[in-house]
């Protein structure tokens, strides 16, 4: 029996309450009739709500607390297995093309061969003031710059994508012996907050406000204190346009590749799997909030569409899944060997019978940071529609929600609700430990900051990385 072939569409930064499937007011054909094809898992929660951890846990199918991963500056070891490794080790061709976020000599961690670089550092101290490539752009992909620039026109990020799209249905448009399982990894919607110019007109003055902006909240929590941000209201309408501007583009993208993957498959008489996800989402402002970070819903859950040979139709999952169920649900697809001690479940069931694991506890961690060496380690659960948030430290500051009636998580009901609130915060301290994690955490930092003088003073070469050209560097005409 000949191996499926696999195609993961992987963005950053996408929440899925900017889909067409969930949201009428954004332009998303492609992602819809992905959609209508397969199975959309609507409750399904990245593992962090940070690139690196996500896509580390993405990859290995474990907690970052396993994997002590819990900035951007980490990565996994080299001897820990993805499953990519079982894939190749079973006969895969992995290709990675484009963005995957790994740190240090090891740009690969399984996959067999990268067709296209990413567009952020590969070392530790390159980046910053140093990425002068980047132009007027400098730091507006960091939360802390993330709205510096606001406006159509074109932007690293988006010229970044374009040359992500073509490496993909270049090599796609060739012939390959072995099975593929091919990584497509694109940076958008993630910020610079700048969308094409027609795209950002249609949108900006179209969107709604955030909730939060209208609706008074005892939602907040001290640990997202710090990340809050003062913006005026056509600025945020600016942010809004622009985010959705690059969902909309991004979607034109995903069908791009769908449809040079069909035609692969037809012509070389192969089944496959087309599989779309992101790492994390945007709050976009709700709570005067942006990017990522929080367990709050726009940046801890996730987009997850699977279609393809085998997989039910115009299926919507609303039992909770997790970024750690992608790993054993490829290596079974594919036929592979299985990762060691999981965090993760395969999904197959899910994707090929009726199953629908309600009852599951999801698990969202995170160790937060200030400048002032401030440190929030946290947790989150979801289980039957209700979630509840806690940090190490901050018991009077707990949240409960109750997701199906309180969607945008506008109220805190963990006063009148006990019982839940009991159950689920025991689930969450069960066999955490922050007080290790904190440590295993500030160690790593540590020493980061040791490599981060390395690189600044050696400054070692970056081949790999992608070049931006020129026409990428010129700030938006439209605000």
């Amino acid at each position: 029996m000949s191996k499926k072939d696999i195609l993961i569409f992987l963005t950053d930064q996408h929440t899925p309450n900017v889909i067409g499937i969930n949201n009428k007011d954004v332009n998303t054909p492609n992602l819809d009739s992905l959609a209508s094809e397969g199975t959309s898992f609507n409750r399904a929660y990245t593992s962090c709500p940070l690139c690196v951890p996500a896509r580390m846990s993405f990859l290995t199918g474990q907690l970052p607390s396993k994997l002590n991963v819990f900035n951007n500056e980490e990565t996994i070891y080299d001897d820990q297995a993805t499953f990519l490794h079982s894939l190749a080790a079973s006969g895969y061709e992995t290709v990675l093309c484009g963005r995957m976020h790994f740190k240090g000599v090891n740009q690969r961690h399984g996959f067999t061969k990268r067709i296209m670089g990413d567009i952020t550092t590969l070392y530790w101290g390159t980046g910053g003031k140093n990425r002068t490539d980047m132009g007027p752009f400098i730091g507006t992909t960091n939360m802390k710059g993330c709205l510096n620039v606001i406006g159509g026109g074109n932007s690293p990020v988006l010229e970044y994508d374009k040359a992500v799209i073509k490496a993909a249905v270049d090599y796609l448009n060739e012939e390959h012996e072995k099975p593929q399982c091919i990584v497509v990894g694109t940076y958008a919607p993630h910020f610079s907050y700048v969308a094409p110019e027609k795209l950002y007109k249609k949108y900006k003055e179209k969107l709604p406000l955030p909730k939060t902006w209208e609706i008074e909240t005892n939602s907040k929590h001290s640990a997202f204190k710090h990340m809050e941000k003062d913006i005026s209201i056509d600025d945020l309408k600016g942010v809004r346009a622009s985010y959705y501007g690059m969902v909309e583009n991004m979607d034109r993208q995903v069908g791009i590749v769908k449809k040079a993957w069909d035609n692969y498959l037809n012509s070389n008489d192969r089944k496959g799997v087309y599989i779309y996800m992101s790492d994390h989402g945007d709050q976009l402002g709700e709570r005067n909030l942006f990017g990522k970070q929080t367990f709050y819903e726009d940046s801890s859950r996730i987009p997850l569409i699977i279609a393809g040979d085998g997989i039910n139709e115009n299926i919507i999952k609303q039992g909770a899944v997790s970024i750690m169920d992608v790993a054993p649900t490829v290596i079974e697809l594919a036929g592979a060997e299985f990762l060691p001690n999981p965090d993760g479940k395969s999904l197959v069931k899910e994707l090929t019978t009726s199953k629908d694991d309600i009852d599951r506890n999801i698990f969202c961690e995170h160790v937060l940071s200030k400048d002032d060496n401030t440190h929030f380690v946290g947790r989150m659960i979801y289980q039957d529609a209700y979630k509840y948030i806690h940090f190490s430290g901050y018991d009077d500051e707990d949240l409960l929600f109750d997701i199906n009636n309180d969607p945008y998580e506008l109220r805190n009901i963990i006063c009148e609700n006990e019982d839940v609130a009991t159950e689920l915060k025991s689930k969450i301290l069960k066999g955490w430990n922050p007080e290790y994690i904190l440590e295993k955490h500030i160690n790593r930092c540590k020493n980061h900051k040791i490599m981060k003088k390395w690189g600044q003073a050696l400054m070692p070469d970056e081949e790999e990385r992608f070049k931006i050209p020129l026409d990428a560097r010129i700030l938006p005409k439209m605000k």
